[in-house]
This record gives structure tokens, sequence and C-alpha cells, in this order.
């Protein structure tokens, strides 16, 4: 069964090319309606451009070909929410997300259009960063006709620089320059390949966070999630924590 949907280095060369051609032609991509990294996206799944933008009742589908219902969601994964309810009963829907886990920082003089300075973030986008958002898609994650396609990039973040002290730059555009690989989630397996295999015999929500370098708060949206679709169990309680293991057969919470 093909799990990245025919996305390689291949498809994303070309789908660079088409997007810049296009932002040539409208004068930079700045002035399109739609960023970058949601086209590149986009042309990778499909590069026929009749495909994508299809009406579906009340919804818009980003793609629809022979494979299904593709939704690329840069961020805010609860907003899709009513519109996943609508299409899952009809159609497979894929959810592909991109997972930054290489930015660079170009700043821009506004005057001048130069660029000031090229840096690496320090923050790196990781796959289980999408384990706390999928809190608000629990009641659906069991569907047969749901999958995540989380597709790994290096980019550069432009930002330009504003003269203010509180805010000193503000963002522009992110444009995609590697390709990295992808990862699919569907099944309890698919998810359980997120924990570091460091994991003790039992562990809490916290230390689960903790291995998955997620911050504090989201940690135990990320267990609910990963207890709901039955790649982790609850094994009883330490203290007012639930403890929790890898659970060796499907079984939610």
């Amino acid at each position: 069964m093909e799990t990245n949907l025919g996305m390689d280095e291949t498809s994303f060369a070309a789908a660079c090319r088409a997007v810049e051609a296009v932002g040539r032609a409208d004068q930079g991509v700045g002035t399109l309606g739609e960023k970058t990294l949601h086209m590149v996206l986009k042309r990778m799944i499909e590069p026929d451009m009749s495909r994508h933008e299809v009406k579906l009742g009340r919804y818009t589908a980003d793609v629809l070909n022979d494979r299904g219902v593709f939704e690329v969601q840069t961020r805010n994964l609860h907003k899709l929410k009513p519109k996943l309810a609508a299409l899952l009963p009809y159609y497979p829907v894929t959810v592909v997300v991109p997972v930054i886990e290489t930015k660079w920082l170009m700043t821009m003089d506004p005057e001048t259009g130069e660029l000031t300075s090229r840096r690496k973030s320090p923050k790196r986008g990781r796959a289980a960063d999408l384990l706390p958002e999928l809190a608000y898609l629990k009641p659906l994650l069991h569907d047969s006709n749901l999958s995540f396609l989380l597709v790994r990039l290096e980019g550069e973040q432009l930002r330009m620089l504003t003269g203010q002290k509180r805010r000193p730059v503000t963002p522009l555009e992110f444009a995609p320059t590697r390709f990295l690989g992808t990862v699919r989630l569907k099944t309890p397996a698919d998810y359980a390949a997120l924990l570091p295999p460091d994991l003790p015999g039992a562990f809490t929500a916290r230390a689960l966070g903790k291995a998955l370098g997620l911050p504090a708060g989201q940690s135990s949206a990320a267990a609910g999630v990963l207890c709901h679709i039955g790649a982790i169990r609850r094994i009883g309680r330490e203290k007012s924590a639930y403890l929790y293991t890898i659970a060796k057969e499907e079984r939610s919470c």
C-alpha cells in the first residue's frame, strides 16, 4: 500500500518550480491569495490543477482525485472538524500537515529589499507535535476513511524589519526548500511508531510529554490521543496521575 502518496524529492522539486512560475507571473508569490507552502503541498499531491478546489456540497476540497479528498492544513486542525465530519461518510480523507524540521530565518530590510541576516531557528518541528492538536478530532480518529500525512520539510522564513522595539520583525512568507520524507498516521501502530524507544514500561503523561519534547501543558492531550487510538493504554495510577504503557494489542481508552 502506498504510504507517501507519491510524495518524493522529484514531486517536491516539480511542485516548487510550478509555484515559482506562478509567483513570477503574478509579480511575486506574496501577491497571491494562497501561501507558498500550501500551494507546494497541493501540487505535490496532485499536479493537475483542475482537481484543486473542488466543490463538495457546502465545502470545498483542497484536492479531489481518484485517491480521495486531501486537505492541506498548516495549523489549527480543530477548524477542520465540521468539514471532516461532513466528508468522511462519503470519501477517504487525508489531512496533509507540514512538519518544519529545520527553519532558516531570513530578515529583509523593507527599504532596500536586501537580506540583513540568515540564521537557523532553534525550534525544530517533530511529528509528535501534531498529537495535542488531534485531541480536538478524537471523535473522528477511529473513522477508517481518515488518515494523516505529515510532510517533513526544511525551509526559509522570510521576515521584514519593522523598526519597532516591541516587534522588531514581522513574518512575510515561508518557502519550503527541501523535502525530508513523510509520516503516515492511520493505525495504532503508526501512532505507536512516534513513541521514543527508551520509554519505561510504565509512564505518566508528563513523562511521555517530556520524552516527546512537548510543552508541559500539552502532555495530557497527547497521552489522551494515543490512548484513544490504542497506541498506549492506562494501567493504573501513580498518586494523582494516570500510568500508561505501550499497548501490545489494539485497545482504545
